[in-house]
């Protein structure tokens, strides 16, 4: 029985660090190791375009902890190899030159072996034309340096399978990722109610081990060497006792005839 309880109080800590382990959200198969943002961005309604893509980009360059690449002094670019030089305003250096629909694309991170783009934004169609060149020109560049591309998105953003295809045969994915009101991450939801559940389960197993130890008596052992000593003296006299008893009796019983 001793064996059972161990085994049960070694899964359920087990299970319990593997839940503490999730709702860290430090694990996921991404460059930020999280499944969703550290933050919430602004969404729909609470800025112009523009502030809530700036948000959203905030808030992953802190998840990826590198610069955001259009910070003036990174400005690192995918130029077009049919055009000219970018203007140095736009681009500090070209990181690949091939053929691209636009004179030049700036992703919004550069990372060592990476490229990553941020949308915050409500959908992403195969009928917006400019986001799904920019997003084709990534990829094409992304496969050029044998590199991923991660493309970060909301949690809820409509998805046209067209970029997901693109995203994908870089190596990358699409990371449905920034937050938004009201969201619970399932992975976080099921590890909270796995953590409660061993937690239950390993008081129940440690009551079911301090019950079975009241319910067996036991003889206390003592390790003191002269303790020990005594009891042998004590066991060898009673002995000696017990034995000239007997020879007593037989003394007795032998003159009683």
């Amino acid at each position: 029985m001793k064996r059972i309880r161990r085994l049960f109080l070694t899964f359920t800590l087990l299970t319990a660090a593997i839940c503490v382990v999730l709702l860290l959200n430090i694990t996921a198969p991404n460059p930020t190791g999280r499944r969703y943002s550290s933050q919430m961005p602004l969404t729909t309604g609470q800025g112009s375009g523009q502030q809530i893509g700036d948000d959203a980009e905030r808030i992953l360059e802190l998840d990826l902890g590198i610069p955001n690449n259009n910070a003036a002094d990174q400005r690192v670019c995918i130029c077009n190899s049919a055009r000219g030089t970018p203007p140095i305003s736009e681009c500090r250096s070209c990181l690949t030159t091939i053929p691209i629909e636009g004179s030049y694309r700036r992703p919004d991170f550069m990372g060592a072996n990476y490229i990553a783009e941020s949308k915050n934004a409500q959908n992403l169609l195969y009928t917006q034309a400019d986001r799904l060149d920019q997003i084709t020109d990534y990829a094409s560049a992304a496969r050029a340096l044998n590199q991923p591309l991660w493309l970060y998105i909301r949690v809820n953003t409509v998805l046209d399978s067209a970029f997901t295809s693109l995203v994908d045969s870089t190596g990358g994915g699409v990371i449905r990722y920034f937050t938004v009101s009201g969201y619970i991450d399932p992975v976080d939801q099921a590890a909270q109610r796995g953590l409660i559940a061993a937690v239950i389960v390993f008081v129940l197993v440690m009551f079911w081990g301090a019950a079975s130890s009241q319910r067996r008596p036991t003889t206390p052992k003592s390790s003191d060497p002269m303790q020990k000593t005594a009891d042998k003296v004590r066991d060898t006299e009673e002995f000696a006792r017990a034995a000239k008893d007997r020879l007593r009796k037989k003394i007795d019983i032998e003159d009683s005839r």
